[in-house]
């Protein structure tokens, strides 16, 4: 004889449900951060990659420039050609006279970029002629899990682990 599932064993196959997804949540919410700061990580390095590339073919200085917004949750980064007048990634209608590139991530609102320097200060030059970077160093982070891109005299970029981050930022 067939019988059915009484409301108590409903409410305890529930129960037993609701506390699996209760402990796997933290879990999940942690990888989920992994997998955009992964994504955003290889976007930046191929845009940088990118500029490095039209840097040694214009034999020019550029400017590597980072802007943020902490209160709107906005950043992005401006490689341009050195000029008087710098731009801004997040207002890019004022730089109608100057070359310039703009990164903008995809994560907007999940990733934050963190550097010693920002707009209107360049956070590293990249020259054209000798084909290197001034030193420099910067750390993207999504949720607790952080990133350190850095940039070496020798025109090379390499990620590195947060621990290695204390050159790069202060107080973060």
């Amino acid at each position: 004889m067939w019988k059915g599932i009484t409301l108590l064993e409903g409410l305890i196959a529930l129960l037993i449900i609701s506390i699996l997804t209760l402990l796997s949540l933290p879990a999940w919410q942690q990888a989920n951060a992994r997998l955009i700061l992964n994504k955003e990580q290889q976007k930046l390095y191929l845009f940088l990659r990118q500029i490095q590339s039209r840097v040694e073919n214009s034999n020019e200085i550029w400017l590597l420039l980072a802007s943020r917004n902490l209160e709107e949750k906005r950043w992005c980064l401006t490689a341009q050609i050195k000029s008087e007048q710098l731009c801004d990634c997040l207002y890019p209608t004022a730089c109608r006279d100057v070359f310039a590139h703009f990164y903008y991530p995809y994560y907007q609102h999940q990733t934050m970029l963190s550097t010693k320097s920002y707009y209107p200060k360049e956070m590293t030059r990249l020259n054209g002629i000798r084909n290197t970077f001034s030193t420099a160093c910067f750390v993207l982070q999504a949720d607790s899990i952080r990133t350190v891109f850095s940039f070496f005299n020798v025109g090379s970029l390499k990620l590195k682990g947060y621990q290695s981050s204390s050159a790069c930022i202060s107080g973060v």
